[in-house]
């Protein structure tokens, strides 16, 4: 028998004799057959660094910040979350994106790092920073919520996730302090 990795077949398996590229398909969804999602990626969580929770579940609704101004769909932030290359233009046509950490945005929705321009805040540890932002220490990722419609923080596991944290969308990487993401969830 194949094993899932090695060919995708909706309707039949294949012959023996017919070979197929393997397709990188995320580990998360392999590991949700029988279970809730949720639980699946509960369990593949990598374990958060000291101090931090790994996926907080704080919801953010995109439809709700675009209503009120915070986050627009042609807003400038948007490009740090646009996936590239042929590929990546077919699945954002889906919906979807980057990696956007939770750290990422405030407790109200709104971009981190220009939040505290804004407000002139510049915090000089993480604790400040955690404090500004109004969050329980965390380096969860958001993703959407089917049940919701919205985005909702839930654990990084390990090699998934896209390194988007820079000046403009982490307010870590802005004021030179340490990043909540652990490196081994990078792909």
């Amino acid at each position: 028998s194949s094993s899932h990795s090695d060919s995708i077949s909706f309707f039949r398996r294949p012959s023996p004799s017919l070979t197929r590229p393997s397709i990188r398909v995320p580990a998360v969804l392999l590991a949700c057959r029988g279970k809730p999602c949720s639980q699946a990626a509960q369990e593949m969580a990598l374990p958060a660094p000291e101090g931090l929770v790994n996926g907080c579940g704080i919801e953010f609704d995109m439809k709700e910040a675009e209503a009120s101004g915070k986050m627009k769909k042609d807003d400038p932030i948007q490009e740090h979350y646009k996936k590239t290359g042929f590929l990546g233009r077919l699945s954002g046509a889906f919906g979807d994106k980057k990696t956007m950490y939770c750290h990422h945005l405030t407790a109200d929705g709104t971009p981190a790092v220009r939040a505290a321009k804004e407000a002139g805040v510049a915090p000089k540890s993480a604790e400040e920073a955690w404090e500004f932002l109004g969050k329980k220490p965390c380096c969860g990722r958001f993703a959407y919520d089917t049940s919701t419609g919205k985005l909702k923080c839930g654990p990084v596991i390990k090699g998934d996730h896209d390194n988007t944290n820079n000046p403009e969308t982490c307010i870590f990487t802005a004021f030179g302090l340490p990043v909540p993401t652990p490196t081994q969830a990078y792909k």
